[in-house]
């Protein structure tokens, strides 16, 4: 389809050129447009591969000619993702996300966003806690390092970390070689539209080409865009939860352990018997009329019945 409109795109501008007459002047016209948008035209974006490209070429030209070489900067083209889970103290578990979340806020938008935090409990040692930033690669190095020692004062410890990269060097090339082209294809249409002149079909056609490729010049944009914001902030994810304490291995440690769990056992057996006299309710309710009923009807029958003859 897209070769298709290309082709109608270049026969409109044949026939354009084919009804002027003076194609001279319209050479001549085109060679200084062409020389004019050279002149203006802003430089196209240099992608990760092109930069390596020309950093080894002008270093091999440096090692020909003995003059020193300049270090390069390499680009990176990775985006990192960090996962961190903390066990804490029941009481330390939202303290310490309230206190991460604070840290993000005060570094401001440009180094350190939030994306989500929630928390959950259950009962008084239950807790659980999650937050999701995104920030820097430098702020985001010395949170990290920090957060052992934050563990360690509030009595907790890191129970495990992991680290993900996504090397997107290729995906980044490919969507910038595509924007380049879309610029080119809509630069020229423009230009096609401002210049002839021809049948209204024609224009039409060409002003439908030209929204098209728009859109998805847009769309390239935006996805260049994520992929750069990806490799400018990496993100983290701290899980907190409370961690457990198991009793130590004494002589008396089932005589405490008991003790410790007498009143939740006999909280779960009254809880049983609440469950059970709630589902014999109802039962009960029917049950008890219908069985005074059938009573009452023996009863009459048996009062009804003729005493036996002797």
């Amino acid at each position: 389809m897209r070769r298709t409109m290309m082709l109608g795109a270049l026969t409109i501008a044949l026939g354009l050129s084919a009804c002027d007459g003076e194609r001279d002047n319209s050479a001549a016209e085109y060679g200084s447009a062409d020389v004019a948008m050279m002149e203006i035209a802003p430089a196209a974006p240099v992608s990760p591969m092109q930069a390596k490209d020309a950093a080894a070429t002008s270093a091999e030209a440096g090692a020909y000619s003995g003059a020193p070489v300049p270090a390069v900067q390499p680009v990176s083209t990775i985006a990192y993702s960090y996962r961190y889970a903390l066990d804490l103290p029941s009481d330390q578990v939202n303290p310490m996300r309230s206190r991460h979340e604070a840290a993000c806020v005060e570094a401001g938008p440009r180094l350190c966003q939030i994306l989500g935090s929630e928390s959950q409990a259950y009962g008084d040692d239950q807790v659980s806690a999650s937050l999701r930033l995104r920030a820097t690669p430098a702020w985001l190095t010395t949170f990290r390092a920090g957060l052992e020692g934050q563990a360690d004062d509030a009595g907790g410890r890191i129970a495990s970390s992991q680290t993900d990269a996504e090397d997107l060097s290729r995906s980044l090339t490919d969507t910038e070689a595509r924007l380049r082209a879309l610029e080119t294809l809509r630069d020229r249409l423009q230009q096609l539209l401002a210049t002839r002149s021809g049948p209204l079909e024609q224009l039409l056609q060409t002003e439908r080409e030209l929204a098209r490729v728009q859109g998805e010049l847009d769309a390239t944009r935006s996805a260049l865009a994520v992929l750069r914001d990806r490799v400018a902030m990496s993100q983290l994810t701290i899980t907190y939860q409370s961690e457990t304490r198991f009793a130590s291995n004494s002589a008396f440690s089932p005589v405490g352990n008991a003790f410790a769990n007498s009143l939740r056992v006999f909280m779960a057996t009254l809880g049983g018997l609440i469950y059970l006299v709630a589902g014999l309710l109802p039962l009960a309710l029917i049950l008890v009329p219908v069985g005074w009923l059938v009573r009452r009807w023996v009863r009459v029958r048996r009062e009804r019945r003729p005493p036996p003859t002797v």
